[in-house]
């Protein structure tokens, strides 16, 4: 398929920042990244910006939050979209890299007790539209940077609309009973699991996810999240 040409040319010859155009330097040089803006105090459940000396937003304490720990590496705003488009529509696999490469330490410092990673599948019209899933794409490097192996565990039964055209509660019902469980699941002797997809905005999704994995895998004990970056709404 297409896509991994790419991923091997991207690896054969130097890659080339997405932002100033100079090779060599990796998908973001170090000038360019000095500019990004990372957070540093947010609800540690959903990313929320905070203010005060509380580490749960006030959405998280009223519905608790089916998994452990969330983390993620920025808003979806400025430098960070253009990170996002790259991975998601240009097919930069090695952007991917990029971002595990950051997710690691933040990952690391949690001192999460992973077994495996798994990602939020994507619909076969849309996988057949792009020819990858960047979610898939994201796990495959940041499995190989935690040393933690990684696979596909949902499936998504129905086909669902883009999210980001719907109202909070069209997505919630938009995704409802979507995922189901890939047939191998019933083998796994994993007990917590990291579920990573690319962008978090209302969660609708990846609590989906979540749910199904939960109420599916009876030995399952913790759930952690991780998305490259957080929209607000």
């Amino acid at each position: 398929m297409r896509h991994y040409l790419d991923f091997i040319l991207d690896i054969i010859f130097p890659s080339r920042c997405i932002f100033c155009g100079r090779y060599g330097l990796g998908y973001v040089c170090p000038e360019c990244f000095s500019k990004f803006k990372i957070p540093n105090k947010y609800c540690r459940f959903c990313g929320r910006p905070l203010t005060g000396i509380s580490e749960i937003c006030y959405n998280c304490t009223k519905e608790s939050p089916i998994w452990s720990g969330f983390e993620f590496l920025g808003y979806y705003d400025d430098m960070w979209e253009t990170v996002i488009k790259n991975l998601k529509f240009r097919n930069k696999p090695n952007v991917a890299k990029f971002i595990a490469d950051l997710a690691k330490d933040k990952i690391l410092s949690k001192k999460w007790d992973i077994d495996f990673l798994t990602y939020v599948p994507l619909s076969n019209k849309r996988l057949v539209e792009r020819g990858y899933n960047q979610s898939e794409y994201l796990a495959y490097f940041l499995s190989k940077s935690l040393k933690k192996p990684y696979g596909s565990l949902l499936s998504l039964n129905k086909e669902v609309k883009p999210q980001k055209t719907l109202s909070l509660k069209e997505r919630k019902e938009n995704v409802k009973g979507a995922f189901g469980l890939v047939e191998e699941v019933k083998y796994l002797h994993y007990r917590n699991i990291l579920i990573i997809d690319d962008v978090y905005t209302t969660g609708s999704t990846i609590k989906e996810c979540a749910y199904t994995l939960k109420n599916n895998i009876k030995i399952l004990d913790k759930i952690y999240v991780f998305v490259a970056v957080r929209a607000l709404l």
